[in-house]
């Protein structure tokens, strides 16, 4: 096949005629998917020609298409409407273009599309019209597909929670009801407004570079920025946003999520996780977080440095006397003291309960020791509370002590131990050095072999005896815990009695003093009462009183022969269930006794409310009687007192003939003490008890 380079060109106005001239009976050329159908209906005749494709539109024969008129069976029309206006423009004889939905003879429905041009002759009567019909059903549903996305994004617009806005060229051109919310703008006010105008200036700098990113084809993930509201006021929101085409040109799309309150709520729990919420200084978290790059740079520095361990006593006292909003009231006061006493290059935090750390560089140690005294000096003063909370404080050096945080704080929380067993010496502080780690050793391997104690009977009673001042004869004996201990030897209570009652294992101490104490004194055939020491831990038990009560059953032992003594801070435990304890135990025979009197506090208050029957006045007042008058006069006050009461007087730690005479003058009953006797074995206090009678 030849071609030339020059083509001849034949132009053809009617397409029928190009149709039958290029002798074409039918459009399949244009694809089996596409149903068009070329028609000519002329009125006079009433005949129409058509392309093949007439049939398959409708799905009905030719025979069956003759039978219908020419609307009818060319059109198919079956919506009134859509006829009336199709009639209308043929009675017109003018050019009509409509759509419409046909069912086929299967009973299928599509849409169709028709086209009709009324043709003239020079009379301008109407010789035919020429038309086209295609299926346009694909077309249609595509269309409708379209217009439920377009619905449902619409809806899932107005519905999100987030602002959604459309910016081009630097302005609004798209914005939802809940943009307008989010900025106080009204939503025709923002369409058309510059982006900067409800952004901060380091937001417009962030929107900016977003946006010439996007144009760079960069991908990029969430940022927070700052919106400006109408009314001026802020919210934090984040922004998300994609490059789109709109109207034929690029654009912005964003997404805006106000996390105001989200931040808000996260920089609370940062600030909680970091903080004490009672006294609002950092806590043993922040500590922590903060104090190691502190050593180091300290290290890198050559500073010296100083962490005091502070721990306020009485606060549990406090708590459990007055209540515990009393207790952090106390709290904040102290804290808020402290911090205002920490150098300004220093770290406060609140380490536990009733705990607080300090540290802060240092050139010479004088200043660490000015730092605690001013401590202890000034805190007590700052505080309303009635009971004077007294710091006590353990300090740790660096790098003299150590160069790691948490050894630096295990010695200063060593030396403050120190500071708390010498609670009543002058000096509050003490400074860590090696000796305190061998009591701390010396003292958890007493806590860990108490147990053991317990189960190779290495306890044993010693009983000191009581005596009529008139007569010196006995009338009772006191059981006294003691403690072998195989590599210690001879524990003193002191030390061992308050190991007991932290570690919980008085509870089943106790119980043992007091049936051994039981059982000996059984076998004594004089009537002597048997005084026993019980701790607050013992009769707060829940089973204490049936415990006593069993004990006194099994053994027959005479309940008005036993004593059983209680100090002055067993009441602040629960005072309430102290006293109907006590009441219960008086109930059974038992008589009670008020230890070591004097060196509590609010003393004399709970003689009025306490179920007592003896007072036993604190070896601390008898040491002073015979030189100093006022504590001679104070002594003979509080006898009287007690004796005003109803109450029985035992003077204890009685050591010289002096303090007994002066004691006996003063017409106190009984006594006990190094004078008379010290504590004895059971065999010896059967032959002591015989040498009296």
């Amino acid at each position: 096949m030849n071609f030339s380079n020059r083509s001849k060109i034949i132009k053809r106005d009617s397409l029928l005629s190009f149709f039958m001239e290029t002798q074409q009976d039918n459009l399949d050329f244009v694809g089996d998917d596409v149903q068009i159908v070329f028609w000519s209906y002329e009125p006079e005749t009433e005949e129409w020609l058509f392309t093949g494709k007439l049939e398959q539109l409708f799905g009905y024969s030719i025979n069956e298409l003759s039978q219908f008129d020419f609307l009818d069976s060319l059109l198919q029309l079956e919506n009134a409407e859509t006829a009336a206006t199709l009639y209308s423009y043929i009675e017109a004889q003018i050019s009509f273009d409509i759509e419409y939905k046909v069912t086929k003879k299967d009973g299928n429905v599509i849409w169709v599309k028709t086209k009709g041009n009324p043709v003239f002759d020079s009379d301008m009567s109407l010789l035919r019209y020429n038309g086209v019909s295609r299926d346009i059903t694909s077309k249609i549903m595509k269309e409708q597909e379209l217009a439920e996305e377009a619905l449902q994004f619409q809806t899932l617009l107005e519905k999100s929670a987030q602002a959604v806005y459309i910016s081009q060229d630097g302005k609004y051109q798209y914005a939802t009801q809940q943009m307008a919310e989010l900025t106080g703008y009204k939503v025709d006010e923002l369409i058309g407004m510059n982006f900067d105008r409800i952004l901060d200036e380091e937001s417009i700098r962030v929107a900016i570079q977003r946006a010439q990113a996007f144009l760079r084809g960069e991908q990029l993930r969430g940022q927070e920025i700052t919106i400006v509201r109408k009314d001026k006021s802020k919210r934090i929101a984040e922004l998300r946003s994609s490059l789109i085409t709109y109207k034929e040109k690029p654009a912005l799309m964003g997404t805006l999520l106000d996390i105001t309150e989200k931040k808000k709520a996260l920089e609370r729990a940062s600030h909680l996780a970091y903080h004490d919420a009672l006294t609002g200084l950092p806590n043993r978290n922040w500590f922590y977080k903060k104090f190691e790059p502190f050593l180091k740079a300290a290290k890198a520095d050559n500073i010296h440095a100083a962490l005091l361990f502070i721990k306020l006593s009485q606060i549990k006292t406090i708590n459990e006397t007055f209540g515990h909003s009393t207790g952090d009231k106390v709290i904040k006061e102290a804290a808020a003291k402290m911090d205002s006493l920490t150098p300004q290059n220093g770290f406060i935090g609140k380490y536990g309960d009733d705990e607080f750390v300090v540290y802060f560089p240092y050139e010479s140690k004088e200043e660490v020791q000015k730092f605690a005294d001013s401590i202890i000096r000034e805190l007590p003063h700052t505080l309303s509370s009635d009971i004077k909370v007294k710091p006590l404080i353990g300090i740790s050096l660096f790098p003299e002590h150590g160069d790691e945080a948490e050894a630096l704080l295990r010695f200063a929380d060593i030396a403050m131990y120190q500071s708390r067993t010498n609670e009543n010496s002058l000096q509050n502080y003490h400074f860590y050095h090696l000796d305190m780690m061998e009591k701390v050793l010396r003292t958890n391997k007493l806590t860990n072999d108490l147990q053991k104690g317990i189960e190779q009977n290495q306890f044993h009673l010693v009983y000191q005896p009581k005596v009529w001042l008139a007569s010196y004869n006995p009338e009772g004996v006191e059981a006294l815990l003691r403690w072998e201990h195989p590599e210690y030897g001879n524990i003193s209570p002191l030390e061992f009695i308050p190991l007991a009652e932290k570690s919980g294992h008085i509870i089943e101490i106790g119980r043992w003093v007091l049936e051994r104490a039981i059982r000996e004194m059984q076998a004594v055939d004089l009537p002597l009462t048997l005084n026993v020491n019980i701790s607050a831990r013992q009769l707060l038990q829940p089973n204490f009183i049936d415990t006593v009560k069993s004990l006194i059953e099994v053994s027959s032992f005479p309940p008005e022969r036993l004593n059983l003594e209680i100090t002055e801070s067993i009441v602040i435990f629960d005072i309430e269930q102290t006293i109907e304890k006590l009441h219960h135990l008086r109930d059974l025979g038992i008589k009670i006794s008020l230890d070591d009197f004097g060196t509590g506090f609010s003393s004399l208050s709970y003689l009025t409310v306490l179920p007592i029957d003896c007072l036993k006045i604190d070896r601390s007042f008898i040491n002073r009687i015979d030189e100093n008058p006022v504590e001679k006069k104070f002594l003979q006050n509080i006898i009287q007192v007690a004796y005003d009461l109803n109450m029985e007087v035992v003077a204890e730690g009685i050591e010289t003939k002096e303090q007994a005479e002066i004691l006996r003058s003063f017409s106190c009953q009984k006594a006990q003490g190094y004078y008379f006797s010290q504590p004895l074995s059971f065999a010896n206090l059967l032959e002591y008890i015989e040498s009296q009678a």
